[in-house]
C-alpha cells in the first residue's frame, strides 16, 4: 500500500510545486522578477520533456509552414517561454480572465482553446492547479504531434490531465470543433512583433467563429501603429496600420480584407533620410498589456534611411500567405542635382552639388556628371584643407546635410577670404582653364629654381628625390608629440607602442587635421620643390595622414602595406607624384620608405609585356626586385614618381618611424 501511494505523493508534491510558482508569477510586477521565477521551472519541464532548449547546432526543421505562415517548431516554442514579460503578462491575463468567467457563472466550467500549445502548454499549464476540473476544461491544439506528446506527459506528471477535455493535432488556421462545440476563451499567441511570418492574423479570423456570444478572444487586442523619426525632431505619430481583435477578425471572416491596407499622410519636413518605426502593442486582457519594447512580441521595427516625400503618401497593406508581412509603398523625394555654381552649402563652389551626388549614390539612384568632375570633387575637399578620404567619408557618413555643414566648420574653419579663394580656383578649374602654363623652361614664366641641375637629373633618372631639412628639428619634435598624444603612448615606454587604437589601420594612423600637421604643409619650400618638378604653379596640396610603424616584436609583427602602386596599372602612364616627410631619423632598417629606382622609365614597356589585370599586377614576387631603402634624417622630404612600385619595410630597429604624408597634383591636366 505504501509503495502504491509513493507515486501520488511525488505528483502532490510535484503540483504543489507548480501551484507556488503560479502564485508568485501572478503576483510579480517585473520581467526581473519573473524570470527569477521562470528559469527553474523551465529547467525543470525541458528535463522531464526531454527537450534542449538551445542545441548546439539548431536549423530548425521541425517547423511546418501553412498556407498562412510559419508554425514554429517545438524547441522554437519552448524557447518564447525565455521572454519574461511575455509570459508574466500572458499567463495573469489569462488567469484574471478565467476568474471573470466564473465569476459570471460560478457553476459553468470554463471551456478554453489553447491554440498552438507549443511542447509545455505554457500559457495555461502554471494555472491548472490553480482551478478544478469542474471550473475549467481546456482543449490543447498544436500542429506538431512532438509538441503534443511532451504535453501529455506533463500533464500526468502534474497531475492535472483532468482538466484536460482533449489533445488535437490540427492546423489550427483550418481546424474545424465537433458539432456543437464553442469556447468561452480561445488563447493563442502564434505571432512575432508586427504580426510577421506566424499565422496569429488567420487562427483569429478562422477561430472566433467558434466562441460563445460572451466569448473572448486571448489576447484581446494587438495594435500596430507607424511613426516617423527625423532627426532632431519629436517623433511624429502617422496613424495606426492595424489592429488584430474579436470585431475586426469577424470582418476578415467575412471577406472585409480593407482592414488590411490603408494610407498614411506624411507631414511637411526638410527633405532628408528618416526612419519608418513600426510600432507593436498587445492587450492581453484588461489591464495586462505588453507595450512597445517591453517583450520580444513589442520590439519597434525599423525601416531606415527613406527617402520619403514630404506632404506625401505611405500607401500599406498586410499581406497574408506563408509569409505574412506589411508590405509599404511610397513616393520617393526626387532629389534635383545643383549646378557647381550653387553656394547653398556654406557658401562653397561645388560643395552642394557633391554633397547630392553621394546623397543619390547612397540611394542608388542615377545621375548626370561628366567623368572628369571626379577632379573637381578631389580639387574642393583638398583645398577646403578636409582630405580626399575624411571628406568622402563624411559624404557617405551624414544623411543631413545641417550635420555634413557642421562637421566642415569644425574640421576646417574657413574665413569669408579662404572660401572666396577656394571659389576662385574651383570656378578656373570648373571652367577647365589652367593658372598657370606647363612650359620645359623652369623659370620662363617665374617658377620656382629650389632644384639644383644635379638634383633634377638624379630625379629624372632614378625617379625619387631626398629633400634635406624641409622641417626643422623642432617642428618634427613638435609634430611627433602630435602622434604620441594622438596614440596615448609614450615615446619611452615601449609597451604603449602596440597598444590598439580605433585610427590605426595597419601602420597608417588616420590623423589629417592637426594644426601642426597644417603648419608643415604650409612651408614654402615644400610647395616649390612640387612646382619646380611639374614646372607648373596650378597645383592643389592633399591633405594626408601620418603613420606610426613601431619596432616588430616576437608579438608584433609588421602588418604592411607592403610594395604597391597607388595608380592605375595601365597606359599611357601619366606623370605623377608622391612624398612623405620623415619626422624621425629613419636608417635603413628603421622601416624606411622603398622604392624601385628608375622604373617609371621602364613601366610602359613592361606593361606592354603584361596579360594580367591591375590586381594580378599589384601581386608581384617583391624579393626578386631590386628595391632599394632609402634612409633620411627627420625633417627630410621624399619625393618619387608615383610609377615607381614602393612601400614601408619592416622595422628592425629600436625606435618608431614617423612620417607626414604630403603631395601635390595640378588644377587642370
Amino acid at each position: 500500500m505504501a509503495q502504491r501511494l509513493k507515486p501520488d505523493i511525488r505528483q502532490n508534491r510535484e503540483r504543489i510545486e507548480l501551484t507556488q510558482f503560479a502564485h508568485a508569477l501572478l503576483q510579480s510586477h517585473s520581467a526581473g522578477e519573473a524570470k527569477r521565477l521562470i528559469d527553474p521551472i523551465l529547467a525543470q519541464l525541458c528535463q522531464l520533456t526531454g527537450l534542449v532548449l538551445h542545441p548546439a547546432f539548431f536549423l530548425d526543421t521541425e517547423a511546418s509552414i501553412t498556407a498562412f505562415g510559419k508554425a514554429v517548431s517545438p524547441t522554437t516554442a519552448a524557447q518564447c517561454a525565455e521572454d519574461p514579460a511575455r509570459s508574466r503578462v500572458f499567463i495573469q491575463g489569462i488567469h484574471q480572465a478565467i476568474q471573470d468567467k466564473l465569476a459570471a457563472k460560478p457553476d459553468c466550467p470554463v471551456q478554453i482553446l489553447y491554440a498552438g500549445t507549443g511542447p509545455f502548454a505554457w500559457l495555461i499549464l502554471a494555472l491548472l492547479p490553480l482551478f478544478t476540473a469542474e471550473q475549467v476544461r481546456v482543449t490543447l491544439l498544436d500542429i506538431h504531434q512532438a509538441s503534443l506528446d511532451k504535453v501529455a506527459k506533463l500533464l500526468a506528471h502534474f497531475g492535472v490531465a483532468d482538466r484536460v477535455e482533449m489533445l488535437i493535432c490540427a492546423d489550427a488556421t483550418c481546424w474545424q470543433p465537433i458539432s456543437g462545440q464553442d469556447f468561452d476563451l480561445i488563447v493563442s499567441e502564434t505571432m512575432k512583433h508586427l504580426l510577421q511570418q506566424e499565422p496569429q492574423v488567420q487562427i483569429f479570423t478562422h477561430l472566433q467563429a467558434f466562441l460563445k456570444p460572451d466569448g473572448c478572444l486571448l489576447p484581446e487586442l494587438i495594435e500596430l501603429d507607424a511613426w516617423l523619426e527625423i532627426k532632431d525632431k519629436p517623433l511624429t505619430y502617422l496613424g495606426p496600420l492595424f489592429s488584430l481583435d474579436l470585431p475586426n477578425a469577424r470582418l476578415l471572416a467575412q471577406g472585409d480584407d480593407y482592414l488590411l491596407s490603408g494610407s498614411l499622410l506624411l507631414p511637411s519636413y526638410t527633405p532628408q533620410p528618416v526612419n519608418l518605426k513600426l510600432t507593436t502593442q498587445i492587450r492581453v486582457y484588461g489591464e495586462h498589456v505588453l507595450a512597445e519594447n517591453q517583450s520580444q512580441l513589442t520590439l519597434s521595427q525599423y525601416k531606415k534611411s527613406l527617402w520619403l516625400k514630404p506632404l506625401g503618401r505611405l500607401d500599406f497593406s498586410y499581406q497574408q500567405g506563408e509569409h505574412p508581412d506589411f508590405v509599404f509603398q511610397y513616393q520617393e523625394y526626387k532629389l534635383e542635382l545643383a549646378a557647381s555654381e550653387d553656394l547653398s552649402c556654406l557658401g562653397i563652389f561645388h560643395l552642394q552639388r557633391l554633397w547630392q551626388k553621394c546623397q543619390l549614390q547612397k540611394r542608388g539612384q542615377c545621375y548626370s556628371a561628366p567623368v572628369s568632375e571626379w577632379s573637381l570633387d578631389k580639387a574642393l575637399l583638398d583645398l577646403c584643407g578636409i582630405g580626399l578620404e575624411p571628406g568622402m567619408k563624411a559624404l557617405y557618413r551624414y544623411d543631413n546635410q545641417i550635420d555634413f555643414e557642421a562637421f566642415i566648420q569644425r574640421a576646417t574653419k574657413l574665413t569669408a577670404a579662404d572660401i572666396d579663394g577656394i571659389n576662385q580656383r574651383l570656378r578656373t578649374l570648373s571652367e577647365g582653364e589652367q593658372q598657370s602654363v606647363v612650359t620645359d623652361i623652369a623659370d620662363a614664366f617665374g617658377l620656382p629654381t629650389v632644384l639644383t641641375d644635379a638634383q633634377l637629373t638624379f630625379w629624372q633618372r632614378e625617379g625619387y628625390l631626398v629633400i634635406p631639412q624641409v622641417l626643422s628639428k623642432a617642428q618634427c619634435a613638435a609634430s611627433r608629440a602630435v602622434i604620441w598624444q594622438q596614440l596615448s603612448a609614450n615615446e619611452n615606454d615601449p609597451s604603449t607602442w602596440y597598444q590598439s587604437h580605433e585610427l590605426m589601420q595597419k601602420i597608417m594612423l588616420q590623423l589629417f587635421r592637426h594644426p601642426q600637421l597644417d603648419a608643415n604643409r604650409q612651408i614654402p619650400k615644400i610647395r616649390q620643390v612640387f612646382e619646380q618638378l611639374w614646372q607648373r604653379t596650378d597645383l592643389v596640396m592633399t591633405t594626408d595622414r601620418v603613420s606610426f610603424n613601431p619596432p616588430e616584436t616576437p608579438t608584433w609583427q609588421f602588418p604592411g602595406p607592403n610594395m604597391h602602386w597607388d595608380m592605375p596599372l595601365q597606359l599611357p602612364v601619366p606623370f605623377g607624384t608622391q612624398g612623405l616627410i620623415y619626422l624621425t631619423d629613419t636608417p635603413a632598417e628603421q622601416g624606411a620608405f622603398c622604392c624601385v629606382p628608375g622604373f617609371h622609365l621602364k613601366i610602359e614597356t613592361w606593361l606592354q609585356e603584361q596579360n594580367k589585370t591591375d590586381i594580378e599586377l599589384q601581386q608581384q614576387h617583391w624579393d626578386e626586385w631590386p628595391i632599394k631603402p632609402i634612409a633620411a634624417s627627420a625633417g627630410d622630404l621624399i619625393i618619387w614618381h608615383h610609377a615607381l612600385p614602393h612601400g614601408p619595410t619592416p622595422n628592425r630597429g629600436v625606435l618608431p618611424r614617423m612620417v607626414q604624408y604630403i603631395n601635390f597634383y595640378p588644377m587642370a591636366s
